[in-house]
């Protein structure tokens, strides 16, 4: 996906308004968050194997000196997703990204079983990202591939949290959306 076809999608003008109005979108009306994952669908050739906001997110957003921030090439992360996840289970990212690493996970565990016994309930996640960027665009790469879990906001050396997501997939579904939760502060989230 280009930087033009992500502005057009997504209706803005300046790249950089692209995180927060991604979580606009995400926690907003239903039916203008189906219209824009449809078109990214489209834009994407429905091919969910992979970030498609990786290489847009490295080139406008990456705070490499500032935080240390660095991407795990496509390449490793399809091949620990071959070698490390487990057919059935949870798994733990403790430094997400937008999600590039997951995403091979969750598509590895896509192609072991046929599509109607692969149940989201059954492919839970856990993930912490600390970047204000990311997290708009780790949450909507999750929601639209239909994922549940967790998504802490937050710096998982120091277990401090900005912000919790809970994301559910109502019909466990792999063909559904997610719906992102916020969870009010102080509210009980299943630890792990």
């Amino acid at each position: 996906m280009t930087k033009e076809e992500c502005c057009r999608i997504f209706g803005i003008e300046d790249i950089m308004d692209l995180p927060q109005v991604a979580m606009d979108v995400i926690m907003g009306d239903k039916t203008r968050r189906d219209a824009i994952y449809a078109e990214l669908l489209d834009v994407n050739r429905h091919d969910m194997s992979y970030d498609w906001f990786r290489q847009l997110y490295e080139e406008e957003f990456a705070q490499r000196k500032k935080q240390k921030q660095d991407f795990t090439p496509w390449e490793v992360s399809e091949l620990v997703a071959k070698i490390a996840v487990p057919t059935i289970g949870t798994i733990h990212e403790p430094t997400a990204g937008t999600g590039g690493l997951i995403i091979s996970a969750w598509w590895e565990q896509c192609r072991r079983i046929a599509p109607w016994e692969h149940f989201p309930s059954r492919h839970m996640i856990t993930v912490w990202e600390l970047s204000d960027r990311s997290v708009p665009l780790l949450l909507l790469n999750l929601s639209i591939r239909g994922i549940m879990g967790y998504v802490y906001h937050g710096d998982v050396l120091e277990r401090s949290v900005k912000a919790r997501y809970i994301l559910l997939n109502q019909h466990d579904d792999t063909l559904a959306f997610s719906d992102v939760v916020l969870a009010k502060p102080g509210e009980h989230i299943v630890e792990h």
